[in-house]
């Protein structure tokens, strides 16, 4: 299996991006954000989709030169539409404008239609925690890529739908949630389906609704389906995704016969200074952390961590080691690079 430094990786992703008509500095965002979702740990949104995202430019479903526009803003409101641009430039645009607005009026509710997927909920999600703010979003997919099944049914009719979080500690790394509200994101199957490896049980079934393992049958005809978490509640999460990130956003939900695949964004920024204090509000979630950690351990568990700290730890591990691909994703990528007469870095290149 290659490891690649994450430097060398990003020069690499950034220049495949850029033979595929991306402009440079897009094109070097969008690289440094997957690498960074190898370095998190999480292989399903990062080089991984440069097989999707070149497709993509090339289908007319990405705008390399799209921009971000406000189509509305109040005191604590902005709508905003990113004109199918890249949803790793998009999203973090977005941000920055959410941002400043909360920090200025104590709080802001963001909303984005017409991204591009947006990528890893948790760079946002850190982003929010980094200016001091406590954030909570809803994503979905405008109207198209359903790959999930309702609770009770076995066709696809929803997304992967994911929640996103963060909230910032006296100390160490922010707490942070990026979950899909099904059992997996599609990214972690295409991953599996690379290595050749079985799925745990209870993640899909297959296309006529028996329960499976295997990837090949979630992408065979008539294909399979991802079930929603925690059954009717994750199906109750996910419709509340389409409520937000769909219809209030207007990006609109999930139906039959739309192909382009973007993202919808709905997010709720928020300045503890306003709310109940800084101080309170640190005292607090210390206090919790050391509450949470402070519970005798389960069999086969050596420590409680929070939701965040295994990003955190990959982060440093993979950074000294380098980020390792899957031999058949490796293969696909230097295929579309060797297309564009990009020159693959040697394999195991680690740090």
């Amino acid at each position: 299996m290659p490891t690649i430094d994450a430097r060398v990786l990003a020069d690499f992703t950034a220049a495949i991006f850029e033979r595929s008509a991306v402009p440079p500095d897009v094109a070097r965002v969008v690289a440094e954000s997957l690498v960074l979702s190898n370095l998190k740990g999480h292989d399903s949104h990062g080089v991984i989709r440069i097989i999707e995202y070149v497709d993509w430019v090339k289908r007319g479903w990405t705008n390399p030169h799209g921009r971000l526009t406000v189509l509305r803003e109040q005191p604590c409101i902005l709508a905003l539409d990113g004109d199918f641009g890249f949803g790793q430039v998009i999203g973090r645009e977005a941000l920055k404008l959410g941002i400043a607005k909360a920090k200025r009026e104590g709080a802001c509710i963001l909303s984005l239609r017409r991204s591009a997927h947006l990528g890893r909920l948790g760079e946002f999600m850190e982003m929010a925690s980094d200016a001091g703010l406590v954030s909570f979003s809803f994503t979905n997919t405008h109207g198209s890529g359903v790959l999930t099944a309702p609770y009770g049914g076995y066709e696809r009719r929803l997304s992967a739908n994911p929640l996103g979080g963060g909230a910032p500690m006296p100390q160490g790394p922010a707490m942070l949630m990026d979950l899909s509200t099904s059992t997996v994101a599609e990214g972690k199957i295409k991953v599996a389906r690379n290595k050749g490896e079985s799925l745990a049980p209870g993640l899909i079934v297959n296309g006529r609704g028996e329960p499976s393992t295997s990837p090949e049958e979630y992408y065979a005809q008539p294909p399979g389906a991802l079930l929603t978490m925690a059954g009717h509640k994750g199906f109750a999460l996910s419709l509340f995704c389409e409520v937000m990130a769909g219809a209030l956003a207007g990006a609109g939900c999930s139906k039959a016969g739309v192909e382009r695949v973007a993202n919808g964004y709905m997010c709720f920024l928020l300045d503890p200074a306003v709310f109940c204090g800084t101080a309170f509000y640190e005292t607090e979630i210390g206090q919790l952390a050391t509450w949470v950690k402070s519970s005798k351990l389960a069999q086969g568990f050596d420590e409680i961590l929070l939701p965040g700290e295994p990003e955190a730890r990959a982060g440093a591990a993979r950074g000294r080691q380098g980020i390792p691909i899957d031999e058949t994703t490796w293969k696909k990528i230097c295929a579309i690079a060797e297309a564009r007469a990009v020159p693959a870095p040697a394999a195991n290149s680690g740090a």
